[in-house]
Order: structure tokens, then C-alpha cells, then sequence
């Protein structure tokens, strides 16, 4: 049985007092777990969870930029199938949209191309920002190819392999014995490989990275983390062994 803060910090992620119970003892490793004490917030409404998926967002890229499986966004990549089913009907467009305003207000990007030698740069004129003139047409296409088709979960069965210059799956590409005595494939892989915003059908998460700018992360440190801490900042929960509820102490601020 433990009581912990909902925020224990500025800058920490919800239910951080809390991480030895499920991680340590109860195992639960998934980023699920927070989430669903979350949404058992007394009174806690729509405007609150999208909030939360904001701030999960924006917060967890991690330094300048990463990969996008590297984000924590629980809407997206919710192990729990009972959560997945609870969330997703109801906050999928509009959890795309909050990152498509982060987008259109300069304080994220996203990018196909960086150089190995100096990853700390986000800027490059290959940047979807830079893509097309009208940056919200950019906005629409990027979304429609990578969130409404799902690139941005993309399975390894799901990934085109390119030998000699023709598409493969994993199915049908040429293969080889190595000398270990197993099969390797001839093709490369496209989901783990660059690409291009003209080639959408070899994205994934794992070849387009998102980056925060420096006007997101002020954005995000002198409005964002604040108002999220100073809203829940006075309530606590009760926890028992088997991570179920007791109580709620205190109240959101609003």
C-alpha cells in the first residue's frame, strides 16, 4: 500500500511515485499502467486527457529529436487491448490533431534525413516544414500517410525490401545461407532504411524522427509542464499492493 502524488515535480510524467510499485513489484513494464490511473481521475474530463496526451508528447521526445517509436504516447502504442479499444474511438483524430497544431505552431518537426556525424541538428532543409510551400498542406499529407495508414506502427511483416532494384516482401525476397547455416534475406529494409516524403508507402516509426524545437521547448517549460503540475499538483491516490485505487486526496486545481 503506498500514497504518491498524481504530480511529483515540473517536470515529472504522472505518477512518478509510483513507478517501484508497478515496475519493480508488480511488473509492468508497459507504459499502460499511469495511464489508466489517469483516467480514474475523479471528475476528469476530455480537455484533461487530451492535455495529458500533450504534455506525454511533447515531454518525452527525447533530446532534440528521436525516432517516433521513441515517443511516449499512449493513444498510439497502448499494449492493453481494453485500453486501446476505451481510447482510441474517441481520441485518435483528436490526438492527431494536437500534434498537427504542435506542427503548425513551429514547436515540433518531423524529419527523414540527419547526418550521423552531428545528431544533435534538427534543421535541415529537408524537413517536412520546409516540404511544400503551404506547411498545413504538408501538415494534411504527413498525417493522412502516417497516422491514418499506420506507418507509424508498422510491423516487420509489413515492410518492403528493395534487391536489384524490384519490391519484396519478406515472404518472397531472394535469400542466402550464411555461414552460420541460416537464411538472410537479399533486400534491404525500407521501414529501418532513409526515405523521402515522395515515397510515404516505406515510412515507419523507426525512419521518421520528431524533434521539439526551441520554441516548443519553451512552449513546453514555461507554459505547459507549469500549468499541467499546478493543476494537479494538490491530489494524491492511495495504491495497494496490486496497483487497484483506494482513495483519492485532494482535488484537481482548475
Amino acid at each position: 500500500m503506498a500514497i504518491g502524488r498524481v504530480m511529483a515535480g515540473v517536470n515529472c510524467i504522472a505518477f512518478d511515485e509510483f513507478y517501484g510499485l508497478f515496475e519493480n513489484r508488480l511488473k509492468r513494464y508497459d507504459d499502460d499502467w499511469d495511464f489508466e490511473l489517469f483516467l480514474q481521475i475523479p471528475n476528469i474530463t476530455k480537455a484533461d486527457i487530451l492535455e495529458y496526451f500533450e504534455n506525454n508528447f511533447l515531454g518525452t521526445i527525447m533530446g532534440d529529436s528521436c525516432e517516433f517509436s521513441d515517443v511516449r504516447f499512449p493513444l498510439f502504442f497502448a499494449k492493453s487491448e481494453n485500453l486501446a479499444n476505451s481510447i482510441q474511438p474517441n481520441y485518435n483524430s483528436e490526438n492527431v490533431s494536437i500534434i498537427g497544431q504542435l506542427f503548425l505552431a513551429g514547436y515540433i518537426d518531423f524529419g527523414s534525413y540527419y547526418d550521423d556525424k552531428d545528431r544533435d541538428r534538427i534543421d535541415y532543409p529537408t524537413n517536412l516544414s520546409y516540404w511544400k510551400e503551404d506547411k498545413y498542406q504538408a501538415w494534411i499529407y504527413f498525417r493522412d500517410n502516417f497516422f491514418y495508414k499506420n506507418a507509424f506502427g508498422k510491423n516487420c511483416d509489413e515492410d518492403i525490401l528493395i534487391y536489384e532494384g524490384k519490391e519484396y516482401t519478406r515472404e518472397n525476397c531472394p535469400s542466402y545461407i550464411n555461414k552460420e547455416g541460416n537464411p538472410v534475406l537479399c533486400g534491404y529494409s525500407t521501414m529501418f532504411g532513409e526515405t523521402s516524403w515522395d515515397t510515404p508507402k516505406y515510412w515507419s516509426q523507426y525512419n521518421i524522427w520528431v524533434a521539439r524545437t526551441k520554441k516548443g521547448s519553451k512552449y513546453l517549460e514555461e507554459i505547459l509542464e507549469p500549468r499541467f503540475y499546478n493543476k494537479y499538483k494538490d491530489l494524491s491516490v492511495e495504491i495497494d499492493d496490486n496497483g487497484n485505487i483506494i482513495r483519492w486526496i485532494g482535488g484537481i486545481n482548475r
